[in-house]
């Protein structure tokens, strides 16, 4: 089969490798749509390490199921990311995705971005929704996973720092709950049209602050979400926070950011780090999905055989969302 092989920084080459056999209780799916997130982006500009190399990258990544169970068997799915033992400590108490036994979709484990990919059957989700919608069903549930580890109360006043995928998603989750986020871009943003489109306030970051002194605290927002796709949002999410307020960490550019300690300290902030959806928020996204309440912003759809242009595609300014089709 054809494949996009990540061999490090600036380094992806389309080339033949052998079909991935899946083992018992696996299925082999064939991929549709892969979209290129924050975390394949650092992995190509060589920010976060790869774990495997060569890596077939591609975790965001809907297909069409033609080995497996008679059941699965055409039938068009999503999977989570996290391939767990099932059996250690954290995964009987519930916390699989944080199994120390795991294999992650195209993190350590070659993923989507090639003809077919392999993952358990438990792991998939089945669905009816075009394939370039679909993919967006694992950051989506990433989203989800972050609000239900620790959401917003109600009347609180809420800050999503960035204009990427992830903050598209974020901010219109936070309306379904019902808040009306203030979202926070640089000044010279080309993407900030796309959010002022669907009806947001978009703010410099000076604007922000400012905005957070009216609010009833006059110190800052109660909640910030950070998806700025950089070290240096943390910063700006911390500055933002009033105290006591909790602010989520959702990028993962590699690196280490220069979190302002003391600041944070002071204000007695609520950092909270999350990763991928369960079971249980992968079903809620497909389900906003398909009932249209979140919606899907793709920028640029390449071939497979155009790999590399997409991932320098996925670089740009203005791209909020590139997307590789199998």
């Amino acid at each position: 089969m054809k494949a996009a092989l990540l061999k490090g920084p600036y380094k992806v080459n389309v080339v033949d490798v052998n079909d991935p056999s899946p083992p018992k209780g696996w299925a082999l799916v064939r991929s549709k749509a892969v979209g290129i997130c924050g975390t394949d982006k650092a992995f190509y500009r060589g920010t976060y390490p790869l774990f495997k190399e060569p890596l077939i990258p591609g975790h965001e990544v809907s297909g069409e199921v033609v080995e497996g169970p008679d059941d699965l068997v055409g039938r068009r799915v999503v999977s989570e990311i996290n391939f767990s033992c099932g059996v250690c400590a954290l995964c009987r108490s519930g916390l699989y995705t944080h199994c120390p036994y795991k294999k992650t979709l195209g993190i350590d484990f070659d993923g989507g971005m090639a003809e077919y990919f392999i993952a358990p059957v438990q792991a998939l989700h089945v669905h009816e929704l075009s394939h370039d919608v679909a993919f967006a069903a694992e950051p989506l549930a990433a989203v989800l996973n972050a609000l239900n580890l620790s959401p917003p109360r109600p009347g609180w006043s809420v800050a999503v720092v960035g204009t990427g995928f992830i903050a598209l998603l974020a901010a219109q989750v936070l309306r379904l709950k019902g808040f009306e986020p203030v979202v926070v871009a640089r000044s010279d943003s080309p993407k900030a049209g796309i959010f002022e489109s669907m009806g947001f306030e978009v703010l410099a970051f000076e604007e922000a602050l400012e905005r957070g002194r009216r609010s009833w605290s006059g110190l800052g927002f109660d909640m910030v979400f950070e998806a700025t796709g950089s070290n240096e949002g943390v910063s700006a999410a911390v500055a933002l926070a009033r105290p006591r307020g909790v602010v989520h960490l959702k990028s993962t550019p590699g690196g280490e950011a220069r979190l302002p300690q003391t600041i944070a300290v002071v204000k007695e902030l609520k950092l909270v780090g999350s990763r991928c959806g369960t079971f249980r928020e992968f079903a809620e996204a497909l389900r906003l999905l398909k009932d249209g309440l979140v919606k899907v912003v793709v920028s640029e759809r390449y071939p497979l055989e155009r790999a590399a242009e997409a991932f320098e595609a996925s670089l740009r300014r203005d791209a909020i969302k590139v997307v590789v089709e199998p």
